[in-house]
């Protein structure tokens, strides 16, 4: 986090454009919640068990997960690197938090700080990741309670088609309705003669415009700026059926990703045309 906040707080400092100094602001706000947030469910992480259920707890009750015994199928032990690939949440091979989709054992929910001794418990929903300090004695309370050690598989879905899945199907839908307006809008209103002979083309980090031109060259970079952001939208759709096969819920994130970074756009060129227009 300190050296994310350094990179961007330096790029803060130095950038002279409106638009890439807002985006960079957004994007150290977001990175800081994100990873605090992660932060401090990695620290206060705690499991307790009652006879008939095991609980995972965190601070500020930020994770509060709830097992019952008698949806624990059986349990896996696991030494070493975490293997697999990462949904979301925080880490990789040394710790985990989060959703990730360990090799042989499938869509799992990761609580692991550790990896010198990790659990993984298999319900009829969804895997669980565990690293207990006192794994001997962990592995007893699932004995006396019946629940065995085996080794089990679960394979990608290749199948999976997310295209009409309304969760997906309607923020790609916005997000090209909106790219497009900020595409379109400004050469249209050129077209039409409803820009000025003279608008701002480049401005100062507090809103001031530093450089005029043309209506037309004013249309042509609000243009380019959509472009931009279909290519944005572009990477994140494919980027979403890439992890489809991993978990479905979890590949529509990058959608919304595209549609925060388009809304920011439009939201600044409808700034700019209210001021100089």
């Amino acid at each position: 986090m300190i050296l994310y906040d350094a990179i961007l707080i330096f790029l803060i400092n130095f950038v002279s454009s409106y638009e890439i100094y807002n985006l960079l602001k957004l994007t150290l706000v977001s990175i800081n919640i994100y990873q605090i947030y992660y932060i401090i469910i990695c620290s206060t992480l705690k499991y307790s068990m009652d006879e008939d259920n095991l609980y995972i707890t965190s601070a500020l009750g930020l994770k509060n997960e709830i097992i019952s015994f008698q949806s624990i199928q059986m349990y896996r032990k696991s030494h070493g690197y975490v293997r697999g690939v990462k949904l979301s949440g925080y880490g990789k091979n040394k710790f985990a938090i989060g959703r990730s989709f360990i090799d042989k054992i499938g869509n799992t929910y990761m609580f692991v700080t550790s990896t010198k001794n990790v659990i993984y418990l298999k319900t009829d929903t969804v895997n669980y990741g565990l690293s207990p300090e006192n794994f001997q004695k962990f592995t007893e309370e699932l004995e006396k309670r019946k629940i065995r050690c085996f080794e089990w598989e679960n394979k990608l879905n290749k199948s999976i088609s997310i295209n009409r899945e309304p969760k997906f199907f309607i923020p790609f839908i916005i997000t090209s309705i909106v790219v497009l307006l900020l595409t379109l809008d400004p050469i249209i209103m050129y077209l039409y003669g409803k820009l000025p002979d003279k608008m701002p083309v480049s401005f100062d980090t507090s809103f001031m415009a530093v450089k005029f031109g043309t209506g037309k060259q004013f249309a042509f970079k609000q243009m380019f700026y959509g472009l931009l952001n279909m290519g944005v939208l572009f990477c994140m759709y494919y980027a979403g059926h890439i992890y489809s096969k991993y978990d479905k819920k979890y590949s529509y994130k990058y959608i919304y990703i595209s549609l925060i970074v388009a809304v920011f756009y439009f939201i600044m060129q409808v700034r700019i045309l209210c001021t100089f227009r």
